[in-house]
């Protein structure tokens, strides 16, 4: 009956508590949202809190990936505007306990003559939930003397579903009175804990699936709240060794053994199926929060003291996150210190949440769109032109030496070269013909794809990477040239410039890339060609030719923004893999002509492996990316993206026009 009691209570519990408040939206300029935010603690193993260190002594882990610092600041905590709520948990505290809790506290706010190192504020919560308003002072005398008059009143309440609840919402109440307020937050949460949620252990399989669905919720939004409001959570238990607790369950007492206090990482709940009792307990969102869950017994007043030493001396760094494009995706977060013997502690994880469309198209239009190398035709007077001494010096790969070919393109040390070009023209008509086939029977298809983008440092190991699935859209009609390519959710949502806003670089485009070497194409191009020699190519023997496109004269090329958003077309020059017996491209390398100086890009290498993709409704197959690498030097900056395609199919749009 008691635990049937339970399973018709969590589920309106959860939906009246946190769950009904909006997420933290705003973010100040000092904290954009773009970026997590950790209040760093560092000390000795034993020793006080460590100040003076300097960025270069930290590494910031995202799931064990080192991220790079984009602001670090030494906080001098009672300068830094921090504020203290301390929290008498009547519910949950037995009658023995809560007696010398209560002087303890008293004790705490009149230490040091009544003066406060912060602003703070005392409350209660009782059966009848939060009693007392967030009054913030530094004068701990008046906070005493205000908090001595609420009388300590038996718990009434026995029932933990019931405790639980009345927990729980002055928990959400304080957490929407602080979420929004600039300075760093500490909750001192006096407690012999929350009651675990163990109807999880005992609901049926459709009920459980329903209740871990809304603990979860729960579980992520707490999380979120807390990171986004610059809010930790300490949890301090004063019930002494062996206290008897008479009000901890509803049949015999229990003794209440205290625990020795260490630092304990907690794991984080990645999906709703991991949801168990303790993820919503007090001492799991102190410890995951980068506080404490203590046990001080009766000795409370030097436990509050142990929790402020915290904010005496912190560091605050921020990173761009590796935010995925799927919601509530869990990051474990770790922070180590480089000098020996100091240990660093923060918070342990966060919760990816994805930008609106709307902040990603604003990025992208700022950025330039700088990484988006979507083909297009296009005439490229503008390369020949403006930029014409980029060029002036090119040496492209059909005019290079063998040795020096070989010394740029190491794939190409197999080759056995050629000695005259007599074959070169069938080798181009009968390739262009393929790409005809090809241009008439794409149509529109979707298919999976996997990316990996990747920050690389200067030695091109990687600092920073991320990862992503979406679905794979690419639309062309007819005998066009062109096509277009776009990146959706499993919901049909348009996806936008993937890892942008977290400093990746962007690329799209491959699908169509070979369409260039069509016989119309080819008609109309002023590229040039070279047939290099035959090489192996996994099982399939290959004609390789070199191609360059001429600058000033390209029908077909890449293009990124530069200065003012103004495109910037790049001629290209590369590889072609061809197989000898269908004349089918198998493989393509793309690099520049030559580096361009209005958007400093100095290396942009596009890497496409094509694969056969049968379809019902085309006779012959047809040869689409399943890999592709693309790798690019811009600024000081270097990346590598890789791309990698499945499961291609029609991509069909059906209309039902239905009666009025």
């Amino acid at each position: 009956m008691l635990i049937h009691r339970r399973l018709e209570l969590l589920p309106l519990l959860l939906s009246l508590s946190l769950s009904a408040i909006s997420p933290r939206q705003n973010h100040s300029a000092d904290h954009p949202g773009d970026r997590i935010y950790l209040d760093v603690v560092v000390t000795p193993k034993s020793s006080r809190h460590v100040s003076g260190l300097q960025q270069q002594d930290f590494t910031v882990l995202d799931n064990d990936v080192p991220q790079s610092i984009t602001s670090f600041e030494a906080v001098d905590g009672p300068q830094a505007g921090i504020e203290i709520i301390l929290v008498f948990d009547a519910v949950n505290i037995g009658s023995a306990a809560a007696a010398n809790a209560y002087e303890e506290i008293k004790k705490f706010l009149k230490s040091e003559r009544g003066r406060l190192a912060y602003p703070t504020a005392v409350t209660i919560v009782t059966d009848k939930g939060l009693e007392s308003p967030l009054d913030f002072s530094q004068d701990g005398n008046a906070i005493s003397a205000a908090f001595g008059k609420h009388a300590i009143a038996a718990r009434g309440i026995t029932e933990g579903s019931d405790r639980f609840q009345i927990s729980f919402q002055a928990f959400s109440q304080i957490l929407a009175a602080e979420r929004e307020k600039p300075g760093r937050k500490f909750i001192l949460w006096v407690s012999a804990g929350w009651p675990s949620l163990n109807g999880l252990e005992t609901a049926h399989y459709e009920k459980l699936q329903q209740m871990q669905e809304e603990v979860f919720g729960n579980v992520v939004e707490v999380s979120t709240q807390l990171r986004e409001g610059q809010i930790t959570v300490f949890s301090l238990d004063p019930s002494a060794l062996g206290d008897l607790d008479m009000g901890l369950t509803s049949d015999s007492p229990s003794v209440h053994m205290r625990p020795s206090d260490k630092d304990v990482y907690v794991a984080g709940v990645y999906k709703p199926s991991d949801v168990g009792p303790q993820d919503l307990t007090l001492e799991t969102i102190a410890t995951q929060s980068g506080g404490w869950a203590l046990h001080p017994g009766n000795d409370l007043a030097s436990a509050l003291r142990r929790c402020l030493a915290d904010a005496a001396a912190y560091y605050e760094i921020s990173f761009a996150p590796t935010i995925t494009s799927q919601p509530n995706e869990y990051h474990h977060l770790e922070v180590r210190v480089t000098r020996p013997g100091f240990v660093a502690r923060t918070r342990q994880g966060f919760y990816s949440r994805p930008w609106p469309a709307e902040k990603f198209e604003a990025e992208a239009k700022s950025f330039g769109g700088a990484g988006d190398t979507s083909s297009r035709s296009a005439n490229t007077e503008s390369a020949g032109g403006e930029h014409e001494d980029d060029y002036a010096n090119a040496r492209p790969y059909v005019e290079l030496p063998m040795a020096q070919l070989v010394e740029r393109i190491p794939e190409l040390k197999s080759l056995q070269p050629v000695a005259d070009q007599q074959e070169l023209p069938m080798i181009l008509q009968k390739m262009g013909e393929r790409m005809d086939d090809f241009v008439h029977n794409i149509g529109n298809l979707i298919s999976r794809e996997d990316l990996t983008q990747e920050r690389l440092n200067a030695d091109g190991k990687i600092k920073a990477k991320q990862h992503s699935q979406d679905n794979y859209l690419i639309l062309h009609h007819g005998n066009d040239w062109t096509g277009a390519e776009y990146r959706m959710d499993d919901h049909g949502n348009g996806l936008g410039p993937i890892g942008l806003w977290q400093g990746f670089l962007v690329t799209s485009g491959q699908a169509l890339s070979c369409i260039q070497f069509s016989t119309a194409a080819q008609s109309q191009s002023h590229s040039r060609f070279r047939y290099l020699g035959n090489e192996m190519l996994g099982s399939h023997e290959t004609y390789v030719l070199a191609f360059a496109q001429r600058p000033g004269e390209v029908n077909f090329a890449s293009v990124m923004a530069g200065t003012g958003a103004k495109e910037v077309d790049m001629p290209t020059q590369g590889i072609l893999w061809v197989d000898r017996s269908n004349l089918q491209i198998l493989r393509m390398r793309s690099d520049l002509l030559a580096p361009n100086r209005e958007i400093r890009l100095e290396q942009l290498t596009t890497d496409v492996t094509l694969g056969e993709v049968r379809l019902r409704d085309v006779a012959n197959p047809l040869w689409l990316p399943t890999d592709v690498d693309v790798y690019i030097e811009i600024g000081d900056q270097k990346y590598r993206n890789l791309h990698h395609y499945e499961d291609y199919r029609r991509y069909r749009v059906s209309v039902k026009i239905g009666e009025p």
